[in-house]
């Protein structure tokens, strides 16, 4: 290990630990619109690479990954299920962080899917997803050597690229439709649109429940965006535009008449929130209209 890297690297059981509660935070802050992360049946060690590539082994992938960072490993125990991860000592901050973002998008998919569909899914696609989930944190926390890192790193064959392409064009929300009740098991370059291909009927809007400080008139698809309302909290606030609530930094797809767009939102004032769409890149601030 190089002098850089050692000043950062994650050697300390305690550290591990509270990093990875940090990031377990940051995740639920930046994708609770979409993934309810567990929490009480997770358990997490630092481990050497010896032990770290047995337990690989153990858990029974069948295909070689190149470079072994971490492990989960699922188990029942008394009728309850328990998960464990199991991270590389001396990782640079970033790529644990990341190593644990992948890990635990294992343990939410290993929660969230059907056995049927566990077992039909390509682990390529799997890997891709849960490189994802990791791709997006490192996207929120500015992190880009290690974004090109994840790029790099061959072994989910293509599917990562494929998975971020699938985000960018149609919002993570399908592509975690597709994840639990897809029609096929692996994305292709050549019909990307087949993410939309899902066995059970799209999840509802969940803007519905969602109570404001402030309300809008506004029809119930507008045919622009419009901020409806604003659920204000200081450590999480929602904005609700048109039918979709969103959290800081999350993204959606949004209807617009009788289409959708993806956005993001970047800001969330009292009075105002500030969205990016996905597929131009162009930015737009939204102002709430108040009613006496």
């Amino acid at each position: 290990m190089c002098e850089r890297d050692a000043k950062n690297a994650v050697l300390d059981e305690e550290e591990a630990k509270r990093i990875s509660h940090d990031t377990k935070e940051d995740l639920d802050r930046n994708f609770s619109r979409f993934l309810v992360f567990p929490d009480t049946n997770v358990t997490m060690q630092l481990v050497d690479r010896p032990h770290l590539e047995q337990l690989f082994k153990i858990v029974g992938n069948d295909y070689e990954c190149p470079n072994v960072l971490g492990c989960m490993q699922t188990s029942t125990n008394h009728g309850g299920v328990e998960h464990q991860i199991r991270i590389l000592s001396g990782l640079p901050l970033d790529g644990f962080k990341a190593t644990f973002a992948h890990e635990y998008s294992h343990v939410w998919l290993n929660e969230n899917l059907s056995d049927a569909r566990k077992q039909r899914l390509n682990n390529d696609s799997i890997e891709g997803f849960c490189e994802l989930i990791s791709f997006m944190l490192m996207e929120l926390e500015n992190a880009e050597p290690q974004k090109k890192l994840i790029l790099l790193n061959a072994y989910t064959r293509g599917q990562i690229q494929l998975f971020i392409e699938a985000k960018n064009r149609y919002g993570l929300e399908d592509v975690i439709d597709w994840m639990k009740s897809g029609t096929d098991t692996v994305l292709t370059s050549n019909d990307l649109g087949r993410i939309r291909g899902v066995e059970i009927a799209d999840r509802p809007a969940a803007s519905a429940s969602v109570a404001s400080l402030y309300s809008a008139p506004a029809p119930q698809v507008p045919d622009t965006l419009v901020l409806r309302g604003i659920l204000w909290a200081k450590k999480r606030p929602l904005a609700l535009i048109n039918d979709r609530g969103l959290g800081l930094n999350e993204e959606a797809k949004v209807s617009i008449g009788k289409t959708n767009t993806a956005v993001r939102c970047l800001e969330i004032n009292r009075d105002s929130v500030r969205i990016r769409f996905l597929a131009s890149g162009e930015e737009q601030e939204l102002k709430l209209r108040t009613t006496r």
